[in-house]
């Protein structure tokens, strides 16, 4: 008994394996990244400007700016976002309450199974709405880098982060959108 066999099937899939194969192992698929979170939950830590020591090991980049650190702010929120679905983070940065600067951001977001995908940001501004402020619109930069637990260990990516802050409620919204990719290792 003869047999034929189709090349037709069989070169598609010698194709794709030499594509699949030719690609670096540390390959990134680049996607969007959007997300926004709210709360209420935010501390002004002004004790923590006074401790020298521990200003120069959390705010290297307002040292290096020549700025003085007046405040370390913490955000706690919750939200939702694309790779995440639902999640809680947790976000702290140096703050230079006079000139509406900061910097060093640390942030880690926690998606609903317990993934984290951690990151920093920087190059933040603030905008008062009035003297003295009510509310404040913001503006920084965030990146991710290797940084995370579960599916985001290898992520990387970044963009830009915009918000507000109500200093009569407390509440605060912030907008991310960027990119994220993932290695495969």
């Amino acid at each position: 008994m003869r047999r034929c066999t189709s090349f037709v099937g069989i070169v598609p899939v010698v194709v794709v394996l030499l594509v699949v194969m030719a690609l670096p192992a540390g390959a990134k698929k680049d996607t969007p990244f959007n997300a926004t979170m709210w709360g209420n939950d935010v501390e002004f830590d002004f004790d923590f400007a006074l401790d020298g020591a521990a200003v120069a090991a959390r705010c290297p980049e307002m040292i290096e700016a020549d700025l003085v650190v007046q405040s370390l702010t913490t955000f706690v929120g919750i939200g939702n976002g694309t790779h995440l679905g639902r999640f809680v983070a947790t976000a702290q940065h140096c703050s230079n309450v006079d000139t509406g600067l900061y910097m060093d951001g640390r942030l880690t977001i926690e998606a609903a199974n317990g993934d984290e995908l951690v990151g920093t940001y920087t190059n933040g501004y603030s905008v008062p709405d009035a003297i003295p402020p009510t509310e404040v619109a913001f503006f920084d930069e965030f990146s991710f880098t290797d940084g995370g637990t579960g599916r985001f260990t290898f992520a990387s990516g970044g963009g830009a982060e915009t918000g507000t802050f109500n200093f009569g409620t407390g509440d605060f919204t912030v907008e991310m959108t960027g990119r994220i990719a993932y290695s495969r290792k």
